[in-house]
């Protein structure tokens, strides 16, 4: 009687997962780290222009400010509010990033003298956008895109909701 020869489902496993393993480690050395930069930026705005939608809600009696600009080659988030001042400052230490913001006629891109504000109301809608000192209409609300080694696309919607999207 002749028996079957193969493999085990046990090699078969330990060579599926010995192939994932190679092909992780060979990936993370042929992409750069500057190409996660974008990324990063963009979360971060969206991740402080929601923090600031709540804060706002949930206050009622203050105005919520979330202002993006750049420090040396940081970004800076700051959010702050007319009647505590500033609540949280976030430094993102990426560089090789730039940050084009636009809303209705204003637009440019955003540097250490060139800064985003947005203003959340009470019901934590958008109030007020200014780029580089140039009013935005929020009712349109804010696109941004965060170009570099790849390109990441934001938008706070006139509702204050933001996402890690291209404005519709």
């Amino acid at each position: 009687m002749s028996r079957a020869r193969g493999f085990t489902i046990v090699e078969l496993i330990t060579v599926v997962v010995l192939l994932g393993i190679l092909s992780m480690v060979a990936v993370s050395r042929m992409v750069k780290p500057s190409a996660f930069a974008p990324g990063m930026v963009a979360q971060a705005i969206v991740a402080e222009a929601r923090i600031a939608q709540q804060r706002a809600a949930s206050r009622g009696d203050a105005l919520v400010t979330l202002t993006v600009d750049q420090l040396g080659s940081d970004w800076r988030l700051v959010l702050s509010t007319d009647v505590d001042g500033v609540l949280r400052t976030q430094l993102l230490e990426v560089g090789n990033t730039a940050v084009q913001a636009h809303s209705g006629g204003a637009a440019a891109t955003l540097d250490s003298a060139t800064a985003l504000r947005v203003d959340f109301d009470a019901e934590g809608n958008l109030a007020t956008v200014l780029i580089g000192g140039v009013a935005g209409q929020p009712t349109t609300g804010v696109a941004m895109t965060i170009n570099g080694d790849s390109d990441r696309d934001v938008c706070i919607y006139p509702t204050g909701y933001a996402t890690q999207a291209a404005c519709a």
